[in-house]
């Protein structure tokens, strides 16, 4: 398809797919000496209607459009690679969830010329999201040590994060991807059609995600694959080499088949790019946290959006902490200097992608290389830089000496995957 035509396809699904909240009130007065103003409107971006996070941003930000007069227009992507660039190139004020690990590493499909790298940072956590795997109630399956070889897995084709999540699960039970059918889908809501017609055997699920309301209430019921660190802790050592921006929990608010049961649990966070108006995101932050008690109970994953969990955000996340959050966490005498030293570290190595990445294309250039995602002499040419140039990848390892953050040194790109 012509750039033309794709640019064309694209305004019209902005349009139809767009929602807008009208702001009830007027922009408040600026204080004395105050000449900074909101904008007109603010526009954001989540995967769909039944995405947790569309549920939440409508929570949040319809109190905040009354009290500052500003219109927010949120509007509904299912590939999220777009929805990076909106927010990348400022046309977006946030996204959530939010995974960038796809778009920095530049894996197939991420691979274009005005993609890969780019300097995003994180201003609030979107929500806690317990998530795990999903089966239908008579599968016989009960714990993830149920995963066996020969399954079919049902996965999403636009996104890492699915199926990095769907390889984590295989890695508790210890059996290798290469036995496993992989079901590609465009988008998560098909998920729970896609299992009840027996196509899959198991797929990842949000605990809060409409759609499993539809699947636990039909004669196929649902069930969610129990998996308790306490219980299997090298288990639990090899989900987290897979997956390590994640912690266990119990699931305490969701699909009530859910309930109780020991699965994952993330703080997933709202990105902004780091050009953000500093002023705007501080504002943000700071209204978030005068007005908590205003929306935390109109949707589950509001109650997760503290200043306590901005700053395990900050402790945890390799993606850095936006200026004007950090702004405020200093008005408020929580900013450390080791936090400080963290959040710099992670710029840092963000950096190296980002500028790794625009080398890598013109050396791809001089070569004559297309730099084109479906192209596997470019693919393989920057998987290469990558190599050579020993680019930093995420490790859950922090006990290297001089590791402040998430960011660490492998000398074999390989072991960006476990071995089985």
């Amino acid at each position: 398809m012509k750039r033309k035509g794709l640019l064309v396809l694209l305004a019209v699904g902005m349009v139809v797919s767009l929602v807008v909240f009208a702001a009830c009130g007027e922009k408040p007065e600026p204080a004395p000496g105050d000449t900074w103003q909101y904008p007109d409107r603010l526009l954001v971006t989540a995967m769909g209607s039944t995405s947790p996070t569309y549920g939440a941003f409508v929570a949040w930000t319809t109190p905040w459009a009354q009290d500052t007069g500003v219109t927010v227009r949120l509007i509904t992507e299912s590939d999220s690679r777009l929805q990076q660039i909106w927010v990348r190139d400022g046309t977006f004020f946030s996204v959530a969830p939010h995974q960038n690990r796809s778009m920095m590493y530049g894996i197939k499909g991420y691979a274009r010329r005005d993609w890969g790298a780019w300097q995003s940072r994180i201003w609030m956590p979107a929500g806690v999201s317990f998530w795990g795997a999903c089966v239908l109630k008579n599968s016989g399956m009960k714990t993830l040590d149920d995963l066996k070889p020969g399954m079919k897995a049902i996965t999403i084709s636009l996104s890492e994060e699915p199926q990095q999540s769907l390889y984590a699960f295989l890695a508790w039970a210890n059996v290798d991807p290469s036995t496993i059918t992989f079901i590609p889908l465009s988008n998560t809501g098909q998920t729970g059609a896609f299992l009840q017609s027996g196509k899959g055997d198991f797929c990842l699920g949000y605990v809060t995600t409409a759609s499993w309301y539809e699947v636990e209430a039909s004669p196929s019921g649902l069930t969610w694959l129990s998996f308790d660190p306490a219980q299997n802790p090298a288990a639990a050592a090899r989900f987290l080499g897979m997956y390590p921006w994640t912690d266990f929990g119990k699931a305490t608010a969701g699909v009530p088949s859910s309930e109780g049961v020991p699965m994952a649990m993330s703080l997933p966070p709202y990105i902004t790019s780091a050009n953000m108006d500093t002023e705007l995101v501080y504002r943000i932050v700071k209204w978030v946290d005068e007005n908590y008690d205003r929306f935390k109970d109109s949707h589950p994953w509001c109650v997760a959006m503290t200043l306590e969990n901005l700053i395990k955000t900050a402790e945890h996340n390799y993606e850095p902490i936006h200026d004007g959050a950090v702004k405020y966490l200093e008005e408020k005498g929580l900013w450390t200097p080791e936090l400080e030293a963290k959040r710099q570290y992670n710029i840092e190595q963000l950096t190296l992608w980002v500028d790794g990445y625009q080398d890598a294309i013109t050396l791809a250039d001089e070569r004559g290389l297309t730099i084109n995602e479906n192209n596997a002499d470019w693919q393989k040419f920057w998987d290469d830089y990558k190599r050579d140039n020993n680019l930093p990848l995420l490790s859950y390892d922090q006990s290297a000496d001089n590791q402040p953050g998430y960011f660490d040194y492998y000398t074999n790109w390989e072991n960006i995957r476990p071995k089985f």
